[in-house]
């Protein structure tokens, strides 16, 4: 399947960006594995959505810093004010950016039934897979910043669109934790006194540029649970968060 006139006209009412150079649109939704089972008859190579979603990345990250600080900072002549420390920042945008919400947000606006996909991929239903999503989207976020000349206020705004932000929202007064570090307390409080978590690589798999980790999170000698991720922080934030729920649901 290839992208036709319509299908990119419904992306780009979806996303609320209209691209003036369609041909990166269509790269974004190009996985790897479309471009080794296809070629064009111009001769000219079909490039797949890996270096977008390496810019989509940063810039997703950009975006996401300038629309806290727009949310949650005051400007004052001394510098600025904000009732939120750097570890609050730091793990709002981890919440905002994880592979979770981006998956689920690519999935609200139907993104994903548009990717181009080689037939191994189409019948294993990777479409589906919460990473696949997540390179979706963050393809889709590099694809403007380039397609808009690197204007950053222009991703910023697709950005606050496409993005779904009630994980932050509803946490607005809450409690910023990260996992790792609300686990680490409830395994300290008084009464309770369990091990600290201990973080171990359970497995890894995919190729040096698209590795994905399994981490195991122990409670002494037990693993409770697992979480994946691209990196050792992704993937243990995932394991924290589900070892604190089912330690939670222990206690009660």
């Amino acid at each position: 399947m290839a992208l036709n006139a319509e299908n990119i006209k419904e992306i780009e009412k979806s996303i609320g960006y209209a691209f003036a150079d369609k041909s990166l649109l269509i790269q974004a939704f190009t996985r790897a594995s479309y471009v080794n089972e296809h070629k064009r008859r111009d001769g000219m190579p079909i490039m797949s959505n890996e270096v977008l979603e390496f810019f989509g990345d940063s810039a997703l990250s950009l975006s996401i810093v300038t629309l806290l600080m727009r949310e949650r900072c005051e400007r004052y002549p001394c510098g600025i004010k904000t009732p939120l420390a750097e570890g609050d920042f730091s793990n709002i945008r981890s919440r905002l950016s994880d592979k979770t919400n981006l998956s689920k947000s690519a999935e609200a606006l139907g993104l994903q039934k548009y990717l181009l996909l080689g037939q191994g991929d189409v019948k294993r239903g990777i479409a589906n897979e919460p990473s696949v999503k997540e390179d979706l989207f963050e393809s889709i976020i590099g694809a403007i910043y380039i397609d808009s000349g690197m204007k950053i206020e222009t991703v910023i705004s697709v950005v606050s669109k496409m993005l779904d932000v009630s994980v932050y929202t509803e946490s607005k007064n809450g409690d910023f934790r990260s996992a790792k570090g609300a686990l680490q307390e409830f395994c300290a409080e008084r009464g309770r006194r369990l091990p600290q978590p201990v973080y171990k690589t359970v497995s890894e798999s995919g190729p040096d540029h698209e590795k994905l980790y399994v981490r195991g999170c122990y409670i002494g000698e037990k693993l409770i649970a697992c979480g994946e991720g691209k990196n050792f922080k992704a993937a243990d934030a995932k394991a924290a968060e589900a070892t604190l729920e089912i330690l939670k649901k222990e206690s009660c």
